[in-house]
């Protein structure tokens, strides 16, 4: 129990507590007020809408807070990659019923008036994105980059950034104080704005978007407070350099060294947001109560959990139905034919392996994922008495980061070993595999799907791990697991990121199927509206 932090019946939370449930009321009170003139769309076309939307996700798993601005970025990409001859004011229109259609934005939730303002932020990027293409840029996929901060704008203008703003300022101001960064070379500036990315890495899943719109607005502000034309002829010749800059400080090291640091500090703010989101009663009476208060934490760790547990578990099947589908269509359409027309035979051992391992090996990964001990828990609710109250638990102790980097030869020894891991993992996967009889293609396919279940279980397994705040102790085994796992899940991260630019399921839903999809829905949704009219005016 935490009785021994000796609070006072009638406790007073901390300052940066108090400014967020200062804000959490605010953003709670804009979100009541209903619009005089929402925006209204059909319940008829919105539910198969909210249904390809489920089907697309299951393709293309991303974070769900990141789901709708996704979906904006995907209807944006559409529209960007065609003349729009002043269309603005349509296209936000059609943007914001395509968003309430798929559900993401509550029907009637929406003013009317809200379309004029999207359609002047989109004819901004819109007019930037002219000109950057016309200057010419040689930057990797900056019209993906742009189409992102166009649409992590839009996002924010439709639906309030506020709450989540509220949790990455708490979250700052209660970690800086403990970061010792006086032996570091870099500004108070950088190490601020490092702290911030990181900070909504880890605790809002932000994204590359969401990340680079951030350090547009710190560093460019000017973009946000001048108008179309002054905008774009400040931005646009610095487009090159912005991506270039945004890049190196998204990469930089000291970002790094601070995730493992970060993580566990935020814990708390975790265990916090998550009370605060599911209390039904006065939030105020109940951080003055700290008795009661403990219960609802205690009893939100838990459920928290427990409700951690079962998105693992669904998650983890999910891809393990999806590896196991890819897996029947590339044996249709690649081993069988191979093996029939090439090798002459059809060798049934390797064929089955390759058909089942990985996803009984996905299945085996999300079942092995462990809840935190006892232990954990105790410091996690003590450091959440801490962040509310101030009464020190040594859970927000000094973290002194240092400049001190390995030297030359220890880089190349490091180098050296990584490379006798990665030869020696591989070859003994290969050895075993020629010994069972595979070739040369299903070896190929076996190590493909290997290196992504990997990659995927590790992800799980690191969110399984949000509430941990006790380091677990190294044995000799975990070490040589990892030791020779190492270079697989590196090789599955590497298959993830590109087979995620390259996805071809992902490509045949979206310009194949969501376009034509999309565009009857919007006939149906614009026929219901007309019948509605002409009902209207016969009454």
């Amino acid at each position: 129990m935490i009785a021994n932090l000796n609070i006072m019946p009638q406790a007073i939370p901390r300052e940066i507590v108090s400014e967020l449930l200062e804000s959490l009321n605010h953003a709670n009170q804009q979100e009541s007020r209903r619009p005089e003139q929402a925006i209204h769309v059909s319940e008829i076309t919105s539910l198969p809408a909210f249904a390809y939307e489920k089907l697309r996700n299951i393709v293309d798993y991303k974070e769900e807070n990141l789901l709708r601005k996704n979906a904006i970025r995907r209807f944006l990409k559409r529209k960007f990659l065609l003349p729009q001859d002043n269309l603005e004011s349509i296209i936000a229109s059609e943007l914001i019923r395509e968003l309430i259609l798929s559900r993401y934005v509550p029907n009637d939730s929406v003013s009317e008036s809200l379309v004029s303002n999207l359609a002047q932020l989109l004819n901004k990027y819109y007019a930037l994105f002219n000109e950057v293409r016309q200057r010419g840029c040689n930057i990797p996929r900056w019209r993906e980059q742009l189409l992102g901060l166009t649409a992590v704008e839009c996002d924010n203008l439709i639906v309030s950034p506020q709450k989540r703003l509220a949790y990455t300022t708490l979250a700052t101001k209660l970690i800086r104080p403990t970061l010792d960064f006086s032996s570091l070379t870099t500004s108070a500036d950088a190490q601020n704005v490092q702290l911030i990315l990181i900070v909504e890495r880890v605790l809002n899943r932000a994204d590359r978007d969401i990340l680079n719109y951030y350090l547009l607005l710190h560093y460019y502000p000017n973009w946000f407070n001048l108008d179309k034309l002054a905008a774009v002829q400040y931005l646009a010749p610095q487009i090159p350099q912005l991506l270039q800059a945004f890049a190196k400080i998204s990469n930089d090291k000291l970002g790094k060294r601070l995730i493992p640091i970060v993580k566990k500090l935020l814990v708390p703010v975790v265990i916090l947001r998550q009370m605060l989101s599911r209390y039904t009663g006065r939030i105020d009476e109940l951080i003055r109560q700290p008795q009661k208060l403990e219960q609802q934490i205690r009893s939100t760790y838990q459920q928290y959990w427990l409700d951690t547990r079962r998105r693992i578990r669904r998650k983890g099947f999910h891809a393990m139905a999806y590896i196991f589908i890819t897996k029947i269509v590339l044996a249709i359409l690649l081993e069988l034919p191979y093996e029939q027309f090439v090798l002459g035979h059809i060798n049934y051992l390797p064929l089955g392996i390759n058909l089942l391992f990985p996803p009984l090996l996905m299945l085996i990964i999300t079942l092995l994922i462990k809840s935190p001990d006892k232990q954990n828990e105790e410091k996690s609710i003590a450091g959440t008495n801490e962040l509310v109250y101030g009464q020190t638990s040594n859970f927000y102790t000094s973290k002194r980061l240092t400049d001190k980097s390995p030297r030359i030869w220890a880089k190349l020894f490091y180098a050296l070993l990584y490379t006798l891991t990665i030869t020696a993992s591989f070859s003994a996967i290969l050895f075993v595999l020629w010994r069972l009889g595979f070739n040369v293609l299903s070896a190929a396919l076996f190590i493909f799907f290997i290196s992504l279940v990997s990659f995927f279980g590790i992800n799980l397994r690191q969110q399984a791990r949000q509430l941990k705040v006790i380091s677990g102790r190294e044995t000799i085994t975990s070490f040589i697991i990892d030791f020779f796992s190492f270079p697989i899940i590196a090789f599955g991260r590497w298959l993830s990121n590109t087979f995620d630019r390259y996805n071809f399921f992902v490509f045949i839903l979206d310009f194949m199927f969501e376009i034509p999809f999309k565009t009857i829905l919007r006939i149906i949704e614009d026929w219901f509206h007309f019948l509605k009219e002409k009902k209207e005016e016969i009454l």
